[in-house]
Protein backbone atom coordinates (compact mmCIF):
# COMPACT_ATOMS: atom_id res chain seq x y z
CA UNK A 1 0.00 0.00 0.00
CA UNK A 2 1.21 3.80 -0.72
CA UNK A 3 0.69 5.87 1.06
CA UNK A 4 1.08 9.76 -0.06
CA UNK A 5 2.18 12.41 2.27
CA UNK A 6 2.06 15.94 1.27
CA UNK A 7 3.73 18.38 3.14
CA UNK A 8 3.03 21.91 2.72
CA UNK A 9 5.77 23.79 0.33
CA UNK A 10 6.80 27.73 1.60
CA UNK A 11 8.25 29.64 -0.79
CA UNK A 12 9.94 32.49 0.24
CA UNK A 13 9.35 35.12 -1.94
CA UNK A 14 12.16 37.82 -1.95
CA UNK A 15 12.39 40.46 -3.97
CA UNK A 16 14.65 40.16 -6.74
CA UNK A 17 17.11 43.03 -7.26
CA UNK A 18 18.17 44.11 -10.87
CA UNK A 19 22.02 43.58 -11.32
CA UNK A 20 23.53 46.65 -13.40
CA UNK A 21 24.31 45.91 -16.81
CA UNK A 22 27.25 47.51 -18.03
CA UNK A 23 27.08 49.14 -22.09
CA UNK A 24 29.61 50.33 -23.91
CA UNK A 25 30.14 54.20 -24.15
CA UNK A 26 29.92 56.03 -27.13
CA UNK A 27 31.93 57.68 -28.65
CA UNK A 28 30.92 60.72 -27.62
CA UNK A 29 30.06 59.94 -24.29
CA UNK A 30 34.05 59.45 -24.18
CA UNK A 31 34.94 62.35 -25.92
CA UNK A 32 33.01 64.56 -22.92
CA UNK A 33 34.62 62.41 -20.27
CA UNK A 34 38.20 63.61 -21.52
CA UNK A 35 37.18 66.97 -22.11
CA UNK A 36 36.50 67.41 -18.48
CA UNK A 37 39.98 65.82 -17.42
CA UNK A 38 41.51 69.08 -19.08
CA UNK A 39 41.88 70.41 -15.29
CA UNK A 40 43.58 73.65 -16.22
CA UNK A 41 41.54 74.27 -19.17
CA UNK A 42 44.26 74.73 -21.67
CA UNK A 43 42.65 72.90 -23.87
CA UNK A 44 45.26 70.34 -24.42
CA UNK A 45 45.73 66.70 -22.51
CA UNK A 46 48.86 65.53 -20.63
CA UNK A 47 49.56 62.04 -19.83
CA UNK A 48 48.59 62.45 -16.20
CA UNK A 49 45.39 64.15 -17.47
CA UNK A 50 44.98 61.30 -19.31
CA UNK A 51 45.49 58.69 -16.95
CA UNK A 52 43.00 60.06 -14.69
CA UNK A 53 40.62 59.90 -17.10
CA UNK A 54 40.99 56.47 -17.72
CA UNK A 55 40.63 55.85 -14.34
CA UNK A 56 37.38 57.26 -14.13
CA UNK A 57 36.44 55.31 -16.90
CA UNK A 58 37.13 52.11 -14.76
CA UNK A 59 40.87 51.24 -16.35
CA UNK A 60 42.32 48.84 -13.78
CA UNK A 61 45.59 50.20 -14.99
CA UNK A 62 45.05 54.07 -16.07
CA UNK A 63 48.84 55.26 -16.76
CA UNK A 64 49.39 51.99 -19.06
CA UNK A 65 46.31 52.86 -21.10
CA UNK A 66 47.85 56.84 -20.88
CA UNK A 67 51.03 55.65 -21.74
CA UNK A 68 49.92 53.38 -24.57
CA UNK A 69 47.49 55.96 -26.03
CA UNK A 70 49.52 58.89 -25.92
CA UNK A 71 51.67 58.34 -28.94
CA UNK A 72 48.94 56.90 -31.00
CA UNK A 73 47.08 60.38 -30.54
CA UNK A 74 49.45 62.36 -30.44
CA UNK A 75 49.61 63.54 -33.94
CA UNK A 76 51.74 66.30 -33.62
CA UNK A 77 54.45 65.15 -31.03
CA UNK A 78 54.22 67.73 -28.85
CA UNK A 79 53.61 65.29 -25.92
CA UNK A 80 49.39 66.32 -25.28
CA UNK A 81 46.22 65.40 -27.38
CA UNK A 82 44.44 68.67 -28.13
CA UNK A 83 40.90 68.95 -27.19
CA UNK A 84 39.71 70.20 -30.51
CA UNK A 85 41.10 69.02 -33.41
CA UNK A 86 41.32 64.76 -34.63
CA UNK A 87 44.09 64.29 -31.79
CA UNK A 88 40.82 63.75 -29.06
CA UNK A 89 39.38 61.60 -31.74
CA UNK A 90 42.24 59.19 -32.19
CA UNK A 91 42.27 58.84 -28.38
CA UNK A 92 38.36 58.38 -28.35
CA UNK A 93 38.39 55.68 -30.99
CA UNK A 94 41.78 54.15 -28.76
CA UNK A 95 39.56 54.03 -25.51
CA UNK A 96 36.43 53.10 -27.82
CA UNK A 97 38.49 50.10 -29.33
CA UNK A 98 38.88 48.54 -25.93
CA UNK A 99 35.35 48.64 -24.93
CA UNK A 100 35.00 51.07 -22.07
CA UNK A 101 31.84 50.39 -20.33
CA UNK A 102 29.55 52.16 -17.84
Amino acid sequence: MVVEVHTPVSFSFMPVGYKPVKVQWTKQHLKEAFKRHDVNGDGKLSQEEIRKAFNDLGSNCGLYRAWKALPRADRDKDGYVSITNQELDDLVDYAYERGYMQ
